[in-house]
């Protein structure tokens, strides 16, 4: 029974957004087509445009106790809030947008895993290739907090289906130096998150994982482990991770915005288990500065 409830939890993670995605994008084509034919995509009004960059720290691949410095672009295009281009998002839609909900669809790249991530951890297991994946979401934005949850299908890869749900919310320093919090309410003319000064962000999430995707990215199979010298271990689907993060921002005059964060991950289940993982703790953080047209 275990093993048909999971199966059934991870089909309906994946058709339930589906389907209301299905319902509600005829709808929003028509009127995303209906403004770009009245000349919506010429209109400077419609488009928000964010450009920048920094440098992120992060774990050589999810398990691993060694690190990696890496420079990361940042490039957000939204068009009407409806279409947009996001580095972190992909290539996506937002079919329905209203009083703080939204829902979307969206389609982006995974770069899988390669051995030379890690020599010392990964050799033997072989690469898991990059490519396509597909992403429903769902968030609720409600000023200063933020509740969002997104399913993901690769096409490449592991071929599997992970998911993530979490809540964020930003608290303007000057709340903590105790202003009154009518004064300093988010501005959606601001970039980043909206505040008019400096602004701390919280946040905690949840990821998950079907069996096909544990099973690539944390399972050992016995060609792998006469390889690798590791244990065979067969991942089952669960819970793979819970995190928790903290992000500091400055906005710089009306266009400029300068950020840090640092996220801290704990692996669960048998991501944790794995003889793939080095160690549970996974630690990121990046320094950043993005400038909005």
């Amino acid at each position: 029974m275990a093993t048909n409830y999971t199966t059934l939890r991870a089909r309906l993670s994946c058709a339930v957004p589906l389907l209301m995605l299905g319902t509600v994008l005829p709808a929003q084509a028509d009127n995303v087509y209906d403004t770009l034919m009245a000349g919506g995509y010429s209109d400077a009004s419609y488009w928000d445009i964010s450009l920048g960059g920094g440098l992120f720290v992060t774990p050589e691949y999810e398990g691993s106790e060694h690190y990696k410095v890496m420079p990361v672009p940042f490039v957000s295009i939204v068009w009407n809030d409806t279409l947009f281009f996001d580095v972190r998002k992909g290539l996506g839609i937002n079919v329905f947008s209203h009083n703080g909900f939204k829902l979307g669809t969206a389609l982006g790249y995974n770069f899988g895993r390669k051995e030379k991530d890690s020599r010392s951890e990964l050799n033997g297991l072989g690469d898991i290739d990059g490519g396509l994946n597909a992403k429903a979401f769902i968030e609720y934005d409600a000023g200063p907090v933020k509740a969002y949850s997104n399913v993901t299908k690769y096409f490449a890869g592991s071929k599997g289906v992970s998911g993530e749900f979490g809540i964020k919310t930003f608290i303007p320093l000057a709340m903590v130096g105790g202003a009154d919090a009518g004064a300093v309410r988010p501005d959606p003319n601001v970039p980043g998150h909206g505040m008019t000064g400096p602004a701390l962000s919280l946040g905690m999430s949840a990821e998950w994982a079907d069996k096909v995707y544990m099973k690539e990215y944390y399972g050992v199979t016995a060609t792998q482990s006469a390889r690798s010298g590791k244990s065979v271990f067969g991942a089952a689907a669960g819970f793979k991770a819970l995190g928790v993060e903290a992000g500091l921002y400055k906005p710089v005059g009306p266009n400029l915005l300068l950020g840090t964060t640092i996220k801290y991950k704990r692996l669960v289940g048998d991501a944790d288990k794995s003889p793939v993982s080095s160690t549970s703790n996974q630690m990121s953080g990046s320094v950043f500065a993005t400038y909005s047209f």
